[in-house]
């Protein structure tokens, strides 16, 4: 991954969130370099396999972790269950036409729970 900013203020975010004071600790726990960890947390390049690693040593989401997408606890807020994975994939079965009015109500549903909640 290149560098970016935005995502070594999320490691840092992550890391006092999870309690990780010591990059040394951090470090040790995923047996790479202080100086990796350093890295990262300017927002130097991290392989996909550390990055992985690092999410789940922090247990934050990944695509909060590298793209800021979602929040770092959305990995467990959003799980789906294998159930819903079928009703959502047998979709694609469909016509357009239909897949449009399915994927237009579900965003509507969706709207209006936002709409609800802020209420």
């Amino acid at each position: 991954m290149t560098h970016d900013p935005k995502r070594g203020r999320r490691i840092k975010q992550a890391m006092t969130k999870r309690n990780f004071q010591k990059t040394h600790a951090l470090a040790a726990k995923l047996d790479v370099s202080v100086a990796a960890i350093s890295r990262w947390q300017n927002g130097g390049q991290i392989s996909l396999q550390s990055a992985c690693s690092l999410a789940e040593c922090l247990d934050v989401s990944l695509d909060w972790l590298l793209l800021g997408r979602g929040d770092m606890n959305w990995h467990k807020e959003n799980k789906i269950t294998s159930h819903e994975l079928q009703q959502v994939m047998s979709i694609r079965l469909h016509p357009p036409n239909i897949k449009k009015i399915v994927v237009d109500l579900i965003y509507a549903l969706s709207e209006q729970q936002k709409k609800q909640r802020h209420a």
